[in-house]
């Protein structure tokens, strides 16, 4: 991060800066389009274009605040055509290939657009129309350099506070410093104290925009994606709420509340939210004739796990066969699907690992253990890959094979390198695996140690979890073992990360029950009857939590 006096100085650098040698005017000529962009919600960006620019690239901004990023492109191309020299439209469209936050950078397809504009960064910066422009240009260009990603996430970072400190009225300029903030979160390889420090920064440029402006796409936006966390969660829900509304026509608008919902367990928002933005996405690749592998299987995902928390499991079991045969004949061999590559499998494991469903079709749908990602893979398809290899190994427990499939992790384990960066999510793996044999009733390694807390502990997911809970595993194996009070504290620390998770809420319920807690068993069992209100009537553990909570 640049110290006070390195971001004091770049201040100072921006106010004395004289105008670019080939500008279209000083920044009280820049033009000033229409607010409102029809169904993506209010731009306003002070630009030198020409005048046949203006209405493409206020499109093309506000499709990018919402991470519509084709529509962008295209929109930030059209302001390109209209005025060749325009350097705001191209420094646009090169942000169009960085979706850090869905794990995917081309960084060459944006350098390819850069150098359409010029060369280099020197004559790039040089045609901005002013010294506002030029800020913009330096924090973008810093994204782009060759160099490592969290060097380049750091000097985009850095040079966007320091324009949002510069203009401190300029939504986007305070949108994007927001958005930069969360690129350094995530893969600035900060440190613990550094990431916080960007995360709060984060909530606090997009607190500012949609103060200011709740019309304002980025505001609302990116104040979701930095709350996006039960701590946070609650800063964001205001945003949650009005976002739907400021971009009905970005199909990514309708489905961002949801990342809201899901941290505070509103469970019936989240399906709502969801079934708008499936809806959206039908539309929408139907309007651009793409095929079904662009259809939004994020949304159906979370949709499903609102509706599993929900206890409509039949639902659930609805929508893998909505994605299932939305894929059918499809073909999904470009990496750019890989969402639908998963598709069927996730919805599958998530049917299963929230309904304790494992048929035989579950276990066909989840599939053998997939190779590893390829090493030219982008870290979204390694995060899908990593998921699917989980979820396949966790699935032979139920699909026949659970010693073998023990002992297999249990050797690859044992033969880790100190320092592999699989490590990890193996050894979870291998602690879930565990905890599952013992619970199905095979002999357990040392029972203390099994049942005791990770030494890493669990994080809040973003979005629906995408394994089996750590904390729930140990509660209900800790309530086998006759420990109540100790599953209560798992269950409980389960719930934190979880909010009002059905199957934790189950569970603490149980341990409570057994503790000889009747009044905290019934509390709890009254909190998974609201989730349960109109569940399915012949759900497993429904009429128990009636009779325990004393409903008729």
């Amino acid at each position: 991060m640049k110290s006070p006096m390195a971001v004091v100085a770049a201040l100072l650098s921006i106010a004395s800066a004289p105008p670019a040698a080939h500008a279209r005017g000083q920044e009280r000529h820049a033009h000033h389009a229409a607010a409102e962009v029809s169904g993506l919600g209010a731009v306003s960006f002070a630009n030198s274009g020409a005048a046949a620019a203006q209405a493409p690239f206020q499109r093309g901004l506000a499709f990018l605040h919402s991470f519509e990023y084709d529509q962008a492109a295209e929109s930030f191309r059209a302001a390109q055509a209209a005025d060749p020299a325009f350097a705001m439209a191209f420094w646009g469209e090169a942000l169009t290939y960085s979706h850090l936050l869905w794990g995917e950078d081309d960084a060459a397809a944006a350098r390819t657009a850069l150098a359409r504009l010029a060369p280099s960064r020197e004559a790039r910066l040089a045609k901005a129309g002013t010294a506002r422009e030029r800020a913009f240009g330096d924090a973008i260009e810093a994204l782009f350099v060759d160099g490592t990603l969290p060097v380049r996430v750091r000097g985009f970072s850095d040079g966007m506070r320091v324009v949002a400190l510069a203009y401190p009225d300029d939504l986007d300029a305070g949108s994007f410093a927001a958005l930069a903030s969360m690129f350094a979160a995530y893969v600035g390889d900060l440190g613990a104290a550094e990431r916080q420090a960007a995360r709060d920064a984060a909530i606090d440029f997009a607190q500012r925009v949609f103060t200011a402006n709740s019309n304002h796409p980025g505001g609302a936006h990116y104040l979701i994606h930095a709350c996006d966390d039960p701590a946070f969660a609650a800063r964001g829900l205001e945003a949650a709420r009005r976002y739907a509304q400021i971009a009905p026509e970005a199909e990514h608008a309708l489905h961002m509340p949801s990342h809201i919902f899901v941290q505070l367990g509103l469970w019936r928002d989240t399906v709502a939210s969801n079934q708008r933005s499936w809806a959206a996405s039908e539309k929408e690749v139907a309007a651009l004739k793409e095929t079904n592998a662009d259809l939004s299987f994020h949304a159906l995902l979370f949709e499903q796990y609102a509706e599993l928390q929900l206890g409509h499991y039949r639902a659930s079991r609805a929508l893998i066969a909505k994605a299932r045969a939305a894929l059918a004949g499809v073909d999904l061999s470009s990496g750019h699907h890989v969402d639908a590559q998963h598709a069927v499998q996730e919805l599958a494991f998530q049917h299963a690992a929230n309904a304790g469903e494992w048929s035989a079709e579950i276990c066909r749908d989840i599939g053998p253990l997939p190779a590893a990602a390829p090493a030219d893979a982008s870290d979204r398809e390694r995060a899908f890959t990593s998921r699917a290899r989980y979820q396949s190994t966790t699935a032979a427990i139920f699909c026949g094979s659970p010693d073998a499939v023990l002992g297999a992790v249990r050797e690859r384990v044992a033969a880790l390198p100190a320092n592999d960066p699989t490590g990890p999510g193996l050894r979870m793996t291998l602690l879930h695996l565990e905890l599952l044999a013992y619970m199905a009733g095979a002999p357990p390694r040392p029972l203390d140690a099994l049942l005791q807390d990770p030494e890493t502990p669990s994080r809040a997911p973003v979005g629906p979890p995408t394994t089996l809970r750590t904390e729930e595993l140990l509660g209900e194996a800790r309530l086998k073992a006759g420990k109540p009070r100790e599953a209560i504290a798992a269950f409980e620390r389960g719930l934190a990360l979880t909010p009002n998770r059905s199957a934790a809420l189950l569970g603490l319920a149980r341990a409570r029950q057994a503790a000889g807690d009747a009044a905290g068993a019934a509390e709890a069992y009254g909190k998974l009857l609201e989730n349960w209100r109109d569940a399915d009537p012949d759900l497993p553990a429904l009429a128990e939590a009636r009779s325990r909570a004393g409903a008729k």
